[in-house]
């Protein structure tokens, strides 16, 4: 299938509210260059239930409960769950990755994060993304990448969790 399809069935199933499980299981998150700031904005979206069901599993004794309003306990959860599954390298360094915080809109959890990169000239970037892939097995995540007038989508699975693109010098 492909990534248009993937993108076209994650809209529709977005718009399924009170729809307990899915069929899909596709995460997507935009890296975003911000290039006066030097900072690489990212944001992530995942279903909640995934995300919930992900965390019991791995923890049975956590009466973990989303809210509309972050709390602590709840970010020191996400927060580990995005440093354990996403990884940035810009000119093949890896980049500190800093959790920002989360939101709820409706059946989604929508995480943001970000990194500073101090290199003017980026070149090549690199981008691990394991999210919920070795808990669900149809897991797929899209990454959207923004730089200057690039835009570029890649589909991750369980067999390709890594994407390397190379900019024009």
């Amino acid at each position: 299938m492909s990534l248009t399809n993937f993108i076209f069935l994650f809209i529709v199933q977005l718009g399924i509210h009170g729809y307990e499980n899915h069929e899909f299981y596709v995460s997507t998150t935009s890296v975003d260059f911000v290039l006066d700031k030097n900072e690489i904005q990212i944001t992530s979206q995942f279903f909640l239930d995934d995300v919930e069901n992900l965390i019991k599993f791995q923890n049975p004794n956590t009466t973990l409960i989303f809210e509309k309003t972050s709390n602590e306990d709840n970010n020191l959860i996400v927060r580990d769950f995005i440093q354990k599954n996403f990884k940035i390298s810009i000119n093949r360094k890896i980049q500190e990755v800093k959790y920002l915080g989360y939101e709820l809109k409706d059946d989604l959890l929508v995480v943001f994060y970000e990194t500073k990169f101090y290199d003017s000239q980026i070149f090549n970037i690199e981008v691990f993304n394991s999210f919920l892939i070795n808990f669900i097995e149809s897991q797929k995540n899209i990454v959207h990448l923004n730089f200057k007038n690039v835009k570029k989508s890649f589909l991750l699975t369980s067999l390709n969790k890594t994407f390397q693109y190379s900019f024009d010098k």
